[in-house]
């Protein structure tokens, strides 16, 4: 079956980058791990609402059983927000194991705002690239980037952090594509450099190419757009 046949490790066909990654930096400057935190928040905020929300209930009703099963059924779904708080980071992964597994792909700062960037990366939508491939360009805002020079047109080399496939395996497309900034993980400009040298110059010239469509990418739902 094709299922079968296709590879669940991006290791096993695609492009990866080498390099240390520097730990307190990750902390303090990759946005991926920061909305990471805030989805922790959010879920932790969610639990405790309901859940206040929930004795409300049944504090109200006088202690009834149509309290009690209301304030059951509010418990549960706090438990559930609760127990997101570990799940998230644990179904992410490290970012060491991010940067390791994920495949370097060209971005460039397409859009220089007041309160930040637009990246336009150039990745491959198809999962098993012996069935073909699919160049998509892919757009994500972010702050200024430590290590690059903010203006239109500076090469950002980037992870592909990919994932939503299909739950049955049977899907060759990723459903969720996010350029991270090798940056984000180092401090060290000849990785950078090193980096950039990697990536086929045709690449690069792809998305110099296709810099102008950066609005027409970002105004998708997905913020990715297939070249054809």
């Amino acid at each position: 079956m094709a299922a079968d046949r296709t590879p669940r490790a991006p290791h096993e066909q695609y492009r990866l980058v080498d390099f240390p990654v520097d730990d307190a930096w990750v902390r303090k400057n990759n946005e991926s791990l920061a909305e990471v935190r805030r989805l922790q928040w959010s879920a932790a905020i969610l639990g405790v609402i309901v859940l206040a929300a929930g004795i409300g209930v049944l504090v109200y009703s006088g202690v009834a059983a149509w309290g009690w099963i209301v304030a059951v059924m509010a418990g549960a779904f706090a438990l559930g927000c609760l127990a997101m708080i570990g799940y998230i980071p644990r179904k992410m992964g490290s970012m060491a194991r991010a940067y390791a597994t994920s495949e370097l792909v060209p971005a460039i700062i397409a859009e220089v705002r007041p309160r930040g960037i637009t990246l336009l990366a150039l990745a491959d939508r198809a999962v098993d690239r012996s069935a073909g491939k699919l160049p998509t360009l892919v757009a994500r805002s972010c702050s200024e980037i430590a290590g690059h020079e903010t203006r239109v047109g500076e090469r950002v080399p980037c992870v592909a952090v990919v994932g939503n496939r299909s739950s049955r395996g049977t899907d060759n497309l990723y459903q969720f594509i996010s350029p991270m900034p090798v940056a984000w993980a180092t401090p060290d400009k000849a990785v950078l450099r090193r980096l950039v040298a990697e990536i086929p110059a045709g690449e690069w010239e792809t998305l110099r190419q296709n810099l102008d469509r950066v609005g027409e990418v970002s105004a998708l739902p997905t913020s990715m757009l297939p070249l054809t």
